[in-house]
């Protein structure tokens, strides 16, 4: 993610479908595609899910339900803010989790867990966090796990797929495949799944005709650019029309605005849509029969690029910037492959001049990012990471190596001493 998403207008709640078990929809097409799609993710994942316009709003969902007001929770300082803005506008305070060089994730041994209600996990690029230590500890010390797969829907941890270790587990379909759109939560135990499909039914917002055409037809779209090589000129005739702006890796955090939506009281999602709604308008959307089976289709392309995935893994992890993680690693088909180069924003222009659009560079640190966020016990270790990082994706590993020989790439320096 490289700046804000699109501009939109603020959606109004609506009135609140049928109530009911997973699947349930207003209309009955809609709701057979979302049965669909939760049947196939269950298939995958050996859990029940409910179907979510995205992974966000399921991770609302899940915090909303497994916490109080004010209770303190775990977040990794390397992950996208959508995440910490998630946990703000479910009344929680964000806790900046120690993370380790060698992956961006969390560090489990240098945890503070006093006064920690919860954590999530990060699986940052689909490298694995260290769930089942994670797992230990929030069991030892009574904290509440959500396991966060948004990168890591192709991720398994000696067998078991990420996104199952927790109370709860999120997905997102918009990150893999493509599909710009929609997203899973599960529960470990799925007796409050009836509860969580009744607080999705009260939060989402309609989507008119427009809006559900705009949702299929701009993956549709994407997808003509990503496999035609259309980028460069894309990228530039959209950057020449105002369309993209730049402003660095993450959105303009506008505290002040934030801090009195905050201290309004109970935080309204209305209130707060300038920041969930980043690179995705539509998180809360109720999505209809034509964009559920659009969805759908993205798992077949999933499954097909699969070994491509996990090919180009393997090509990235013997490159010299590849991070130690990857390196340690046995090749997974990750979402993106972390490579650590020096010089990482003058690199990411020079590819923008060759038709290569880096994303996915969550950059600077949470809690450089927003100063309501308390500094984390190791900053030099994330900024680190942050400053470096390159996330490269797989399928076009063979192109990325190639271009970062030719403009020779120096790998980042070695991390800070611990």
């Amino acid at each position: 993610m490289s700046g804000p998403g699109a501009p939109g207008t603020p959606g109004t709640p609506g009135t609140p479908g049928t109530r009911g078990t997973a699947g349930t929809s207003g209309t009955a097409g809609a709701g057979d595609g979302r049965r669909a799609l939760e049947a196939a993710m269950r298939d995958r994942i050996g859990q029940e899910c409910l179907h979510v316009p995205s992974a966000r709003f399921g991770l609302l969902l899940a915090l909303r339900h497994w916490f109080g007001r004010g209770e303190r929770v775990l977040i990794s300082p390397t992950n996208c803010e959508t995440v910490l803005f998630t946990v703000l506008a479910a009344g929680l305070e964000p806790v900046t989790a120690p993370v380790s060089h060698r992956d961006g994730n969390i560090d489990v041994p240098a945890v503070d867990w006093t006064g920690l209600a919860g954590v999530i996990t990060t699986h940052l690029y689909g490298l694995p966090d260290r769930v089942a230590e994670l797992r230990a500890e929030c069991d030892r010390h009574g904290v509440v796990l959500l396991d966060d797969a948004a990168h890591a829907m192709q991720t398994t941890v000696d067998g078991r797929p990420a996104g199952t270790f927790g109370e709860a587990g999120v997905f997102s379909l918009a990150k893999h495949g493509r599909s710009m759109s929609g997203g899973f939560l599960t529960a470990r135990d799925p007796s409050a799944l009836a509860a969580l499909a009744r607080a999705r039914e009260e939060l989402l917002l309609p989507g008119g005709t427009g809006a559900q055409l705009s949702g299929t037809l701009r993956p549709v779209l994407r997808e003509t650019i990503y496999r035609t090589g259309l980028v460069r000129p894309v990228w530039h005739a959209l950057k020449a029309a105002g369309v993209v702006t730049w402003t660095g890796h993450r959105c303009p955090p506008r505290e002040d605005e934030l801090r009195k939506v905050l201290a309004a009281g109970p935080v309204d999602l209305d209130a707060m849509r300038y920041w969930l709604r980043i690179d995705l308008d539509d998180w809360r959307m109720r999505q209809g029969a034509p964009l559920l089976g659009y969805q759908r289709s993205r798992f077949r392309v999933i499954d097909r690029e699969r070994e491509r995935r996990t090919a180009g893994v393997e090509l990235l992890r013997a490159t010299p910037w590849a991070a130690e993680g990857v390196r340690e690693t046995a090749p997974l088909p990750l979402l993106r492959v972390p490579l650590l180069v020096e010089d990482r924003d003058g690199l990411v222009a020079r590819l923008e001049s060759r038709g290569v659009v880096p994303g996915f560079i969550y950059d600077p640190p949470l809690d450089d990012y927003l100063d309501l966020v308390p500094a984390g016990p190791a900053p030099e270790v994330a900024r680190w990471w942050t400053r470096h990082v390159l996330p490269v994706d797989p399928l076009r590993a063979g192109r990325m190596a190639g271009l970062l020989t030719e403009l020779g790439a120096r790998p980042a320096p070695p991390p800070p001493a611990p």
